[in-house]
């Protein structure tokens, strides 16, 4: 447990020095640890799927490092053709690897390397979407509002998930997917709903309070999507757990003594995070 605590401070603290910047507005430095942290999570993947193709590994690593910048500095503008184009050059040029290396390659190698460099830092990058907000929209969002949303989507992926164990380690009863994760329980993920939208209620009120200046969001807006985002980040957090049920890993990594990999640790935030993104898109549209 001692571990447990140690690694998840210095891992929140992180997550807060990089927020602190988002909020300064550099814009820029959040690239770097997401290609660091995406590099590393599409590395668990190919692991965890036994792959031996050290080519198809080390591709898939470089393209997801280089995904979140591509978000962070909207490189598409100059780019002469849609980045579609390159996507599919990308899927076939990974098709051509597992020719070339058949004998050590299952397509499945193939699914899991595009899975780790496309789907993992594509989920992250919304973040960036969502940073930048306050730019396409300076007439409705602040960058406190931007920086706000970004953190409930991470309260919602950890705190939930916190919670949970707290409440389901005391008052838990009936198993909530007994198959996928025998220690998750629905009393548990109860709690984590409601303590993780009491999190954010409480940083709307705060930051309503000294932050922000624009009336666009509203408190129930917060419980609702707070609500949604909870229930969202468990369900990434229990289709991670039947990835390393399949391939027969408990964990998808170590680098976070007591915490897994990277992977164990934003599995949860890569549904919340693109989530929060579609919820925010979907509000825009009634404002136009």
């Amino acid at each position: 447990m001692k571990v447990r605590i140690i690694t998840g401070v210095t891992c929140a603290l992180i997550v807060i020095m990089l927020l602190v910047f988002t909020g300064l507005g550099y814009l820029g430095v959040m690239s770097i640890p997401m290609g660091i942290i995406s590099a590393i999570a599409a590395y668990e993947i190919m692991r965890v799927s036994k792959c031996k193709n050290k080519l198809l590994t080390g591709v898939s690593m470089v393209v997801a490092a280089g995904v979140p910048a591509f978000f962070d500095f909207n490189v598409q503008q100059y780019l002469p053709v849609p980045a579609s184009v390159f996507i599919i050059a990308y899927i076939i040029a990974l098709l051509i690897i597992m020719l070339k290396c058949y004998d050590k390659t299952k397509f499945e190698n193939v699914a899991m390397a595009l899975f780790g460099s496309l789907a993992i830092p594509g989920s992250l990058g919304t973040l960036f979407k969502v940073r930048d907000l306050c730019v396409d929209y300076p007439e409705l969002f602040q960058r406190s509002h931007c920086v706000f949303l970004i953190l409930c989507a991470m309260y919602c992926a950890w705190m939930s998930d916190t919670w949970a164990y707290f409440v389901g380690s005391k008052f838990g009863k009936h198993k909530l997917a007994p198959r996928i994760s025998p220690k998750k329980s629905v009393e548990g993920a109860i709690g984590g709903v409601v303590g993780t939208v009491l999190f954010c209620v409480a940083s709307y009120l705060v930051c309503d309070r000294f932050f922000f200046h624009l009336d666009t969001l509203k408190l129930w807006m917060v419980v609702v999507f707070s609500i949604i985002l909870a229930i969202l980040g468990m369900c990434g957090d229990l289709s991670a757990s039947v990835i390393k049920r399949n391939f027969g890993e408990k964990d998808f990594g170590n680098l976070f003594p007591g915490h897994g990999g990277v992977l164990d640790r934003v599995d949860s935030f890569l549904v919340t995070m693109p989530a929060l993104y579609v919820i925010i898109e979907i509000m825009l549209a009634f404002y136009k």
